[in-house]
């Protein structure tokens, strides 16, 4: 399977973007995998741009969070613009959004994408406990 998802890369400073172009899906595993490879040193912040991404599907989104994931665990803060409607509306469904309190358009999506951080980290969290204890159950 051929990926048609396009990467660019620009260093400004202590901050690195990152320029997405079109599917994001399961071709595009391989290229997700190597983006951390091209942040230099001394980047403290990535700017994930999403402008160009036509689709993203659900294969997609998790490759994306986690590309999201491993970024913060290298210590960069990592911010994400520019959703286009296909991706948004998945990130809307997926996270549950639009809440009564939450905003319209990209915001919905940014929160839906950070509660998707946080339930993933708070598994992953369970997990390590359920391990770490041997209890049979996860604990809090």
């Amino acid at each position: 399977m051929t990926s048609s998802l396009g990467t660019s890369f620009r260093q400004s400073g202590s901050s690195f973007l990152v320029g997405f172009a079109g599917d994001l899906d399961a071709a595009a595993g391989p290229a997700l995998e190597h983006v951390l490879d091209c942040v230099p040193t001394g980047t403290t912040v990535v700017l994930l741009d999403v402008h160009g991404l036509e689709f993203l599907d659900s294969t997609g989104l998790l490759l994306f969070l986690d590309l999201h994931y491993r970024a913060e665990l290298r210590g960069l803060k990592v911010i994400v613009v520019g959703w286009q409607a296909q991706p948004r509306s998945l990130m809307e469904k997926v996270g549950c959004l639009p809440e009564p309190s939450a905003p319209a358009g990209n915001g919905a999506a940014l929160l839906g994408f950070r509660r998707m951080i946080r339930l993933r980290a708070e598994r992953q969290r369970d997990t390590a406990a359920h391990v770490s204890t041997g209890s049979g159950v996860p604990t809090r």
